[in-house]
């Protein structure tokens, strides 16, 4: 009896060490899986919001925490934005505003580094007031930065880890993450930038004449569908070629450009403006009536023509419009005769004197 209990004894370390292995064997496997099920989630990511939805999700996942926040940085003020919040209380705090460097989150944004706090109440950085407002009680925290283009563009916050303090696996867990989010924001920067690319005008900033077709098949079908209305606007500036011979085209496009900024202050944020080409601009009203079209074309009108072109290069230039209006189903079925009785409403004001607006005949 007394061999095997010695023996027992001897090899109950050996038994507890491989316990230990077993599970730190079984808590990497799980962390790997982690990481790959993100990478492949990320993968279908469309645009950087949906990256940073899919890192919030996945860290509330694997870290069990009482809250958790994702902030944007602002490019301008730095100022930190509760843009994603989860735990009690916390629709508290969605649009709240952070100071550029306050509190340990924007410590974080100033550093870009990472920071793990055990008790907040011995750590300098940690700004109480965010707590008062939403009487809550933050005892620890785990704060990364996330990384676009080579600096900080959002930070994520973990609160109050459920079971046992944060350690430094939850630090590597979360940097992976961040890691993860900042390859998959460059690619969704990019893959946004190219769609963008291929609708907007570079000058001007509008649609360009690629999306301006799909714009009207779909109001145009819309219409057909649920028997509403919309207008068509077409505006031509006078004399543009004047400008460009006069001033040279790298000042004859600033016009077009200032053009388009006044167009957007003009109309509604439903309504769709493009660059139909050259110096042709088109806006799409959904849901308007000719006689409200015209009202909108009429403050085009003004807003060009009472505009001072080029004051930024010392130049004093000024230009008018001429404007063709048309309706569906006022005075077209389909989108081809739409467009065409616009353009001629727009032909008709250049014909008879250029610097005001038509609306189309009466089908």
């Amino acid at each position: 009896m007394p061999t095997t209990t010695k023996s027992r004894t001897r090899r109950s370390p050996a038994r507890k060490s491989s316990t230990d292995a077993q599970s730190r064997m079984l808590a990497l496997v799980r962390e790997l899986r982690f990481l790959v099920d993100t990478t492949h989630a990320l993968a279908s990511a469309r645009d950087p919001k949906a990256v940073l939805r899919i890192i919030f999700d996945k860290a509330k996942t694997m870290i069990r925490c009482e809250a958790w926040s994702l902030f944007l940085i602002n490019a301008s003020t730095q100022e930190l934005v509760f843009d994603m919040v989860g735990g009690p209380k916390a629709r508290r705090l969605k649009g709240r505003r952070i100071k550029a460097g306050q509190g340990i989150a924007g410590w974080v944004a100033q550093s870009g580094k990472p920071a793990m706090v055990a008790d907040t109440g011995k750590d300098r950085r940690f700004l109480a007031e965010i707590d008062r407002a939403n009487k809550f009680v933050t005892r620890t925290v785990l704060c990364v930065p996330i990384f676009s283009k080579k600096r900080p563009v959002a930070v994520l916050e973990m609160v109050n880890k459920i079971g046992k303090p944060f350690d430094r696996r939850d630090l590597q867990l979360l940097t992976r993450l961040s890691e993860q989010a900042s390859i998959a924001l460059e690619r969704a920067t990019l893959r946004e930038q190219a769609a963008t690319l291929g609708i907007i005008d570079e000058l001007t900033k509008l649609y360009n004449a690629r999306y301006l077709a799909q714009a009207l098949d779909r109001e145009v079908r819309r219409c057909q569908r649920y028997g509403s209305i919309m207008a068509l606007i077409f505006l031509d500036l006078d004399h543009f070629k004047a400008i460009n011979d006069h001033y040279g085209h790298l000042l004859g496009s600033q016009c077009l450009a200032e053009v388009a900024q006044i167009m957007a202050a003009s109309v509604r944020d439903v309504d769709i403006l493009a660059r139909y080409g050259g110096d042709e601009f088109v806006v799409i009203l959904p849901e308007t009536t000719v006689a409200t079209a015209k009202m909108v074309a009429e403050r085009l009108h003004s807003g060009v023509g009472t505009h001072v072109f080029l004051k930024n290069a010392g130049v004093n230039a000024h230009m008018s419009t001429s404007i063709g209006i048309a309706g569906l189903p006022d005075h077209a079925k389909t989108k081809e005769d739409l467009v065409r009785k616009a353009d001629e409403a727009m032909y008709r004001a250049k014909s008879e004197g250029r610097n005001r607006l038509c609306i189309a005949d009466q089908l």
